[in-house]
């Protein structure tokens, strides 16, 4: 099938072949298992449970413009049989379990990398510099070390300051 068929159309080969074998589409299973178990299922739920999903079309992204491939989820009847109210909760409550982000304050120090280019081989590398954060400690930088409040003003002094392989400042 040819690109330009393929965005006119919206289906895939395969999706159209999924169609006429009569499979059900992610969204018809929920409703046959929202009946079956008399609770609201939803199509976004089951995809972990398939076994077979085709493109089913194109639409430009959110965040750059360009076409992202939108994919449908299919079951044959034995497959949605399968599936037991359990295994359902259980995904549920997997998908559900986030831990609470760890807003307590904290202050430090971390390896800020900036690319530095060599004047001789014009080569990039990336050299470490000494950054400072306080602040959430869930959204404390890659490499973060707590430092006591002593520590801290001198480290403040010492930002944007270079540092050597290896070194460790405040350890």
């Amino acid at each position: 099938m040819k690109r330009s068929d393929y965005l006119r159309q919206g289906k895939s080969e395969n999706y159209q072949d999924a169609e006429a074998k009569g499979l059900l589409k992610a969204g018809e299973a929920a409703v046959l298992l929202s009946k079956k178990f008399n609770m609201k299922i939803s199509a976004k739920e089951l995809g972990v449970f398939s076994t077979e999903w085709h493109h089913a079309g194109v639409f430009k992204g959110a965040k750059n413009g360009r076409l992202i491939g939108r994919k449908v989820y299919f079951f044959s009847e034995a497959a949605l049989n399968n599936i037991s109210l359990d295994a359902i909760l259980a995904n549920r409550n997997k998908t559900a379990e986030k831990p609470l982000p760890d807003n307590s304050s904290v202050q430090g120090w971390y390896p800020q990398f900036f690319r530095m280019t060599d004047p001789v081989t014009r080569k990039t590398f990336p050299k470490p510099f000494i950054g400072i954060y306080k602040g959430p400690a869930s959204k404390a930088p890659k490499g973060f070390r707590p430092l006591t409040d002593e520590a801290f003003s001198v480290a403040e002094k010492q930002r944007g300051k270079a540092l050597k392989p290896g070194e460790e400042p405040w350890s």
